[in-house]
């Protein structure tokens, strides 16, 4: 499936310490008065496979405006010690993503990949 592409893009994370990850889709940098939101998930190792816990970062649809399209990204953010030099990216499974994401109320769900930098990308609507 191939994902909508929005005109610009907002990260929102909880991993305050992580390095901002490449933005899809070709996009130069994350822009914060974007109305699409992007999503980098905080989880580590087993928490990877968590849909409970991944939904716990995605805001719940009603937050948002009517049709606000929002993008989960498929690794998990890095932490910004000397640390992220050596560990590994956690990939989080698309289920996880998709779920975390009809959990919080969200519409139109799908996952791919993206054509110009490969990221495997969740991504939902809010409903209207």
């Amino acid at each position: 499936m191939k994902p909508p592409l929005p005109p610009a893009l907002r990260l929102t994370t909880r991993a305050e310490d992580a390095r901002p990850p490449r933005p899809p889709f070709g996009l130069r940098a994350w822009s914060p008065s974007a109305s699409a939101v992007g999503i980098s998930l905080d989880l580590r190792g087993d928490d990877a496979h968590s849909t409970a816990l991944a939904a716990t970062q995605v805001p719940r649809a009603y937050e948002l405006p009517v049709g606000t399209q929002v993008i989960v990204l498929g690794v998990a953010a890095r932490g910004g010690s000397l640390w992220q030099w050596f560990s590994r990216s956690v990939a989080i499974p698309r289920a996880v993503r998709c779920g975390a994401l009809l959990a919080r109320g969200y519409v139109d769900i799908g996952a791919g990949t993206d054509e110009v930098t490969g990221a495997d990308l969740a991504w939902g609507f809010v409903p209207g």
